[in-house]
């Protein structure tokens, strides 16, 4: 059979709320890529995926694509702020072409009653791990087995009633899963955002699934519904490395893990395979301040690492509390420390307007990312995703907006106590880009890292993209 999977529009001006809008900051979806790989390989499919984020189609377009495939089903992967697209373009593809629509990821595994029900163009869900899940829907569609016998679904009977079958258990040993394969995609279209690169071209990359943590109220990786912490092999990324490199010339590698170095002897493993297959790579990661150790970050640097992301959230310690994030301000310190000692860049979140911040405290994260001296900050805007602790039991400190289109983390959707209104929010949000940002001291510091007519386009990039996101 034939399935054409699917990523709806979503622009870089419309994810950072920003008044510029750039072509860069785009990364080929792994999760499509991951469950097409895989129905190729087990099920001998045959697999296309339309990333529309990066092919700026017409819905005309998108149609006639979707013709000249012919496929037997269509999948679409969406966030909660690309929902209402994906279901605009279903919907024409269902009253066009009339076939299959199948929809998964993060926001209709929390909500698939609600989906069901509110899009009845909508025939299959896929609930959490897709990878199993749409081999078996697939052989559902060849005539070999009914939809009750498939984990980790929903559904409509004949009689329009919508069910739930049983959950499917999280895949155990992610290394029985193929490669994602990037022949899906023209490579040449993803670049990361201007000062998140050393060298083109980029892939990115993923060897874990969960969250080591898992207790942070703010993220749908954390509390009851998170799924279990799994990681691939070293042995299994140095594969996937190698097969970047060798099929695409890969130079730099960004990994999209939640929490890279976690745990430790992995990524000591991971770091002496770099070395012992003289392999020349550059990469970044993503990591909780608590997993970092000084020899940990110098054997990092050694294999490539330039650059770590921080989940650092706040400033003040009684909102670090009231998240849950298991950490202190002085933990993050070090770390910081820690991975600038070592040579190694660094990048921060922050989230504003949490439960219980009013504008004062949001000027203590921003006075707190200053003292650390990051590289590089992102201030996010508080995001009750649904399923997530926060937007489950925290509603009470505050107002909530039910328009999932403004669920991006730079849209104001949560409106804390502390607060006035939405308005106030940005307001707060880009004084914080401003009085980061455009201090004399942090402009000196990466004008003296410029050495090459690449580094000044990537900042002068950078710059017309942070002016946008604080005009």
């Amino acid at each position: 059979m034939k399935a054409m999977f699917i990523t709806p529009p979503y622009s870089i001006k419309e994810r950072y709320n920003s008044k510029t809008n750039i072509k860069k900051g785009y990364l080929p979806p792994l999760g499509l890529a991951y469950i097409a790989s895989t129905i190729e390989r087990d099920g001998g499919h045959e697999s296309r995926v339309l990333d529309l984020q990066v092919l700026e189609y017409t819905m005309e377009e998108i149609i006639n694509d979707v013709k000249s495939f012919n496929p037997d089903i269509v999948v679409f992967g969406a966030l909660s702020a690309t929902a209402d697209k994906a279901y605009k373009i279903a919907q024409k593809i269902k009253e066009e072409l009339h076939l299959p629509v199948i929809f998964g990821g993060p926001h209709v595994s929390r909500l698939p009653k609600e989906v069901m029900e509110k899009q009845p163009f909508i025939d299959f869900l896929i609930i959490e791990e897709a990878e199993y899940s749409m081999l078996e829907l697939l052989e559902y569609f060849q005539g070999k087995r009914q939809p009750q016998s498939i984990k980790g679904i929903a559904y409509r009977t004949k009689d329009g009633e919508i069910k739930l079958t049983e959950p499917r258990l999280p895949i155990a040993n992610l290394d029985e899963l193929p490669i994602p394969s990037r022949k899906y995609f023209d490579m040449s279209k993803y670049i990361p955002l201007p000062n998140q690169y050393k060298r083109l071209p980029l892939a990115n990359m993923m060897t874990t699934r969960g969250c080591s943590y898992g207790q942070c109220t703010f993220c749908f990786e954390g509390g009851p519904h998170a799924p279990k912490y799994r990681r691939i092999s070293a042995k299994k990324a140095i594969e996937e490395i190698k097969y970047l490199v060798d099929e695409y010339g890969i130079k730099e590698i960004s990994f999209w893990d939640d929490e890279f170095a976690f745990p430790n002897k992995w990524v000591n493993e991971f770091c002496d395979m770099i070395k012992e297959n003289n392999i020349d790579i550059k990469w970044s990661c993503y990591s909780h301040v608590n997993y970092i150790t000084e020899d940990l970050l110098k054997k990092m640097a050694a294999a490539g690492c330039w650059n770590i992301f921080y989940g650092l959230e706040s400033g003040t310690q009684v909102l670090i509390n009231k998240v849950k994030k298991g950490t202190t301000l002085d933990r993050m310190r070090k770390a910081v420390k820690w991975t600038h000692e070592a040579g190694i860049e660094t990048r921060g979140s922050f989230i504003l307007a949490l439960p219980g911040e009013t504008p004062e405290l949001a000027r203590e994260t921003i006075k707190f990312a200053i003292e650390l001296d990051l590289d590089y900050v992102q201030f996010l805007l508080n995001t009750p995703f649904p399923g997530t602790i926060m937007w489950e039991k925290n509603l009470d400190e505050g107002r909530l907006s039910s328009n999932y289109n403004d669920y991006s983390v730079f849209m104001p959707v949560f409106v804390p106590h502390g607060y006035k209104d939405e308005k106030e929010i940005i307001s707060v949000q880009r004084e914080a880009y401003r009085r980061f940002y455009f201090r004399p001291k942090y402009v000196m510091k990466h004008l003296k890292r410029i050495k090459t007519m690449e580094d000044v386009k990537r900042y002068m990039s950078g710059v017309k993209f942070v002016v946008g996101m604080t005009a």
